[in-house]
């Protein structure tokens, strides 16, 4: 956050509350927003304060406000635990059915015979192509497999609020997909 953005945030704030603040809360207030808030863009910041001002009912609350809008608006092109969940139970039950060729023999389609080898490597691929945060979580493709194979009522119950944790613990970039080998970003979902 820049000076100037951080001049126009105070005096919105002191207009807002409709109480001028005497020079040293001006000092340290300015000093405390701009400890807090050195690394978000201007724009970002001033989005949030807008929003904050909205649900703040008192001045001493702000930056606690602020912060959570800040975070909200910077978190809103990451995608959610249930959407990780989601992405985590789809891998698991392919994965899955591949363990299962792997172990029986393999497979033949109408362009040739699949090899346990072709399902462990598609395994290791559908693995690699989960977020950094599921992959942690889940250790390997049949770890993912064994903490997934339960009765829908158990891994609501046990599993499910580990993996959030986990998940939610995690910083925003290990929540992403990776990249794709082009460099454009991998989307979750369909």
């Amino acid at each position: 956050m820049t000076v100037e953005c951080l001049k126009n945030a105070l005096a919105l704030i002191e207009n807002y509350f409709g109480r001028p603040l005497s020079t040293d809360e001006r000092t340290a207030r300015s000093q405390i927003y701009a400890a807090a808030l050195k690394d978000i863009p201007d724009d970002v910041a001033a989005a949030a304060l807008t929003k904050a001002l909205t649900v703040c009912r008192y001045q001493n609350q702000l930056l606690v406000d602020w912060c959570a809008e800040i975070r909200k608006l910077q978190s809103a092109g990451q995608p959610t635990a249930n959407d990780l969940w989601t992405q985590a139970i789809v891998a698991a039950r392919k994965i899955e059915r591949n363990q299962y060729y792997a172990t029986h023999g393999g497979l033949v389609t109408a362009t040739g015979k699949l090899t346990a080898e072709d399902f462990r490597a598609e395994n290791r691929s559908i693995f690699g192509a989960l977020p950094a945060a599921v992959r942690e979580w889940a250790g390997s493709p049949a770890g993912l497999v064994d903490a997934l194979d339960r009765s829908n009522a158990d891994l609501l119950q046990y599993v499910k609020p580990g993996f959030v944790k986990a998940v939610d613990a995690a910083k925003d970039a290990d929540r992403m997909p990776p990249a794709l080998p082009g460099g454009a970003a991998a989307q979750i979902g369909g």
